[in-house]
C-alpha cells in the first residue's frame, strides 16, 4: 500500500482559477494559491485538490481541452512575484499607473475569470519582462540565465516542441496543424531547426514562460509541504488534437477518429468530446512512454494525480469522423480490455512516487474495479451515489481504506443546491443514512453540519470535499452538457488574506469536525 494511504487526509477540491487574493489579475495565479496554503492548514485540511492546469488555446477555458500535456498555462503565472521584476523599474512604474491600477480592480472585482481580458493583459506585460531578461541575463549569461538553460535542458524533451508549435499557432493565426505547409505539418526535423534558428527570440519566449512557473510552483509547494499540505492534480485522459503533442508524436493518435462516451441513462446518442483517438499499437510499442513522461514531469508539481476517466484505458469510446462507420468500443474483448488496462497503469505507477487516484466513475465494468483494487489505485465513492442492494444509501464508514470518498465532483451540483431539487423519498433515504433518523429531512442549512461530519467519518483514507459544500454554497464549476460564462470561470468571493477572519465561525466549526473525524 502507498505510504500516502497509511494516514487519513482530509482535502478540498479548489480550482486554481477560483482562488481570489487581494494581488491576483482577475483569476487565481500561483501566489493566490500560496496564500490559500495559510487558509487551507487553519481549517485543519491538509490536501488541495486542483484541475487540470495545462495551457488552453485562445477562447477556451475548459481545463480538459489543453494545448499541451506538459506545459502549464501562463495565465497563472503571479507577474508581482516574478524574481527579476525589481530589474525592470519601468514595468513597476506601469504597473502603479493610475490607468494600470483601474483596469486591475475591474477585473478583480468580477464574479468571473475573464480569461481573454487576463490573457492579454498578462501577455503583454511578460513579453515586456522577457525582453528585458534576454537582454540583461540571457546575453551576459548571468547565473539567473544558467538556470534557465539547464531548465531547457532538462526539459527539452517536451519544452522544445511545445515552445515551436506555440509559435507556429501564433503567426499562421491559430490555423490547424493539419492545415500547415507540408515539412512543418509533418514535423520536420530539418524545416523545425530552421524555423528555430530564423526565430529562436520568440521560440525562448514561451521556454521562458515555463521557466517561470516552475520557479513559483516550486516556492508554493515548499509552502504547502512546510504546513504537510499535499496536492492533487488531474491528468486529463486527453488533449487536444491542436496540441503540440499529437503534432509531435502523430502516429501515436489517430485523428480519423475521436473518443466519448456511449448511450446511456443520461444520453440517449452517447458523447464526443472533440478529442482525437489513441492508436494504442502505437503508443505500447514504447511502453506508454508519453504518459510515463507526463507523469514523471507532474510529480515536479504535485504529490498525488487524479486519472480522468480512467475507464477509457481500458476499452475506449471510438467515434469516426466517417458516417459510413458506426461508433464502437476499441476492444471488444472482456480479457483483452483488462489487461491494457492493468499494463497501462503498471507503467504510470512505476513512472512517479505519486499515488495515483482514478476517475472510476459512471457506467464501469466490475473488472475495473479489481483491477485499481489489486494494484491499490484508489477510486472514487461519492456520497450521493454509493447505494447498497438493497437501495438504501451505503455508510461511509463502509467505504474500503484505498478510496477517495466525497460529496460531489466539478461537473456535479453542490451539496446545497441537491438538497433542494433531489426527490424527496431520496432525499429521505440519504438524511437516513447520516443521521439514523427517519424523520424528515431538515433545511440544508440545518443537515449540512451532519453530512460533513459523515463524509469525515468514511473509512476511505482519502476525504475531498469541494470548496462549495464546505461553505454551503451554490455555486457550480462547470455544467456538462451546456456552454457559457458559467462554466470553468467560478471565483470564490472572499480573498484568500481575509478568509480567516471574515469565516471565522465556519472555520473553527469546520477544523472541530475534522480533528474530531481524523482521530
Amino acid at each position: 500500500m502507498h505510504s500516502l494511504l497509511e494516514k487519513k487526509h482530509t482535502g478540498v477540491l479548489f480550482p486554481l482559477f477560483s482562488m481570489r487574493s487581494k494581488t491576483d489579475w482577475g483569476m487565481g495565479d500561483i501566489s493566490a494559491m500560496s496564500l490559500w496554503f495559510d487558509a487551507l492548514d487553519g481549517m485543519g485540511i491538509n490536501l488541495l485538490q486542483v484541475l487540470p492546469i495545462n495551457e488552453m488555446p485562445p477562447g477556451v477555458s475548459c481545463p480538459y481541452t489543453a494545448l499541451s500535456a506538459f506545459a502549464i498555462d501562463p495565465i497563472y503565472i503571479a507577474i508581482p512575484e516574478i524574481e527579476e521584476l525589481a530589474d525592470f523599474p519601468d514595468l513597476t512604474g506601469e504597473m502603479r499607473s493610475h490607468g494600470f491600477q483601474e483596469g486591475i480592480r475591474r477585473l478583480r472585482r468580477s464574479k468571473y475569470a475573464l480569461y481573454e481580458e487576463v490573457r492579454l493583459l498578462k501577455f503583454s506585460f511578460l513579453w515586456k519582462i522577457y525582453t528585458s531578461f534576454h537582454e540583461r541575463h540571457i546575453l551576459k549569461n548571468t547565473p539567473a540565465a544558467k538556470e534557465f538553460f539547464t531548465f531547457m535542458q532538462e526539459n527539452s524533451a517536451w519544452l522544445d516542441d511545445y515552445a515551436l508549435f506555440r509559435r507556429l499557432k501564433d503567426t499562421r493565426d491559430w490555423s490547424s496543424w493539419t492545415h500547415w505547409e507540408a515539412p512543418l505539418k509533418n514535423h520536420d526535423g530539418a524545416a523545425l531547426k530552421e524555423l528555430e534558428s530564423r526565430e529562436e527570440n520568440q521560440i525562448l519566449y514561451f521556454k521562458y514562460l515555463q521557466w517561470v512557473v516552475h520557479r513559483q510552483w516550486k516556492k508554493a509547494r515548499l509552502k504547502a509541504a512546510a504546513l504537510g499540505i499535499k496536492i492533487l492534480g488531474d491528468l486529463p485522459f486527453m488533449v487536444n488534437q491542436e496540441s503540440s503533442d499529437v503534432w509531435a508524436r502523430q502516429a501515436e493518435f489517430d485523428i480519423s477518429k475521436e473518443v466519448g462516451a456511449p448511450p446511456d441513462a443520461f444520453s440517449e446518442t452517447g458523447q464526443q468530446w472533440g478529442l482525437p483517438a489513441y492508436n494504442w499499437p502505437e503508443i505500447e510499442k514504447n511502453n506508454f512512454d508519453w504518459w510515463r513522461s507526463k507523469v514523471k514531469k507532474a510529480s515536479d508539481f504535485y504529490d498525488l494525480f487524479r486519472i480522468d476517466h480512467m475507464v477509457g484505458f481500458f476499452r475506449t469510446w471510438v467515434i469516426p469522423h466517417n458516417i459510413a462507420l458506426k461508433a464502437d468500443f476499441d476492444v471488444k474483448d472482456e480479457n483483452a480490455q483488462r489487461e491494457r488496462g492493468v499494463r497501462f497503469l503498471k507503467a504510470v505507477i512505476s513512472a512517479s512516487p505519486m499515488l495515483p487516484v482514478a476517475e472510476d466513475l459512471g457506467l464501469i465494468p466490475q473488472f475495473v474495479y479489481q483491477s485499481l483494487s489489486e494494484l491499490g489505485v484508489p477510486g472514487y465513492k461519492v456520497m450521493r451515489w454509493e447505494k447498497e442492494k438493497d437501495g438504501n444509501y451505503r455508510q461511509p464508514e463502509n467505504y474500503p481504506r484505498v478510496s477517495l470518498a466525497t460529496t460531489s465532483t466539478h461537473d456535479n451540483e453542490p451539496l446545497a443546491d441537491w438538497w433542494e431539487t433531489v426527490d424527496y423519498v431520496e432525499k429521505k433515504l440519504f438524511w437516513n443514512m447520516v443521521s439514523g433518523e427517519t424523520s424528515k429531512p431538515p433545511a440544508f442549512h440545518v443537515a449540512r453540519r451532519q453530512i460533513l461530519k459523515k463524509i469525515l467519518k468514511a473509512a476511505s483514507a482519502i476525504v475531498i470535499l469541494p470548496m462549495q459544500d464546505i461553505m454551503g454554497i451554490k455555486d457550480r464549476v462547470n455544467t456538462p452538457s451546456t456552454l457559457g460564462l458559467h462554466n470553468w470561470t467560478w471565483r470564490f468571493n472572499t480573498p484568500a488574506e481575509y478568509f480567516l477572519k471574515k469565516h471565522a465561525g465556519l472555520v473553527s466549526e469546520f477544523k472541530t469536525i475534522v480533528n474530531e473525524e481524523r482521530k
